[in-house]
C-alpha cells in the first residue's frame, strides 16, 4: 500500500519516481473495495496505473459486498493534485477562503441581520426572584 503524503509537507520525490509533475497527472480512485458511492474512501493516484490499480482492486475485492450508501469520509468530497511529485487528495479550489484573504463585502453583516431586541424568546417561566402567581408552582431551578 502506498504511503500518503501530507499537503505541503515534506521533501520532494526524486526525479525518477515522481508520481506526477501537474494535477492532471493525479486521479481519484477507490481507496479500498467500496467506492465512495458505496460507504468506502478515496485516494488520488498516478494516472497512468490507474488501470493496474483498478484491476488489481477488482480481483483482490472480488468477494466484498459493499453497503449502498454514500460515504460520508471527507476524502469522498477531496480532489486528486500534485503535491511535491505525489499524488495528493486536497480541498478543492475555492471551497473555503484562505485565512490572508479580506473578507468580501457579501461576507459583512447586513443590518437588516441583526436580532431585533423584540425577536428574544420569551420565556413562560417564573425567574428567580419574579413573584410566583398564585395557580402556579414555583421552580426549583433545575429542570429535568
Amino acid at each position: 500500500m502506498l504511503a500518503e503524503a501530507k499537503k505541503g509537507g515534506g521533501k520532494r520525490a526524486p526525479a525518477d519516481v515522481r508520481d506526477c509533475k501537474t494535477d492532471k497527472d493525479c486521479v481519484l480512485v477507490a481507496d479500498d473495495c467500496c467506492p465512495c458511492s458505496q460507504g468506502g474512501k478515496a485516494r488520488a493516484i498516478p494516472k497512468k496505473q490507474k488501470d493496474t490499480y483498478e484491476k488489481d482492486r477488482k480481483k483482490r475485492c472480488a468477494d466484498t459486498a459493499c453497503t449502498e450508501m454514500m460515504s460520508t469520509d471527507t476524502s469522498c468530497t477531496q480532489v486528486p493534485f500534485c503535491g511535491a511529485g505525489i499524488c495528493e487528495l486536497g480541498e478543492p479550489p475555492g471551497s473555503a477562503p484562505k485565512s490572508d484573504d479580506p473578507p468580501k463585502s457579501d461576507d459583512k453583516p447586513k443590518s437588516d441581520d441583526k436580532p431585533k431586541s423584540d425577536d428574544k424568546p420569551k420565556s413562560d417561566k417564573a425567574k428567580s426572584g419574579d413573584k410566583v402567581k398564585p395557580d402556579e408552582k414555583p421552580s426549583s431551578g433545575i429542570e429535568f
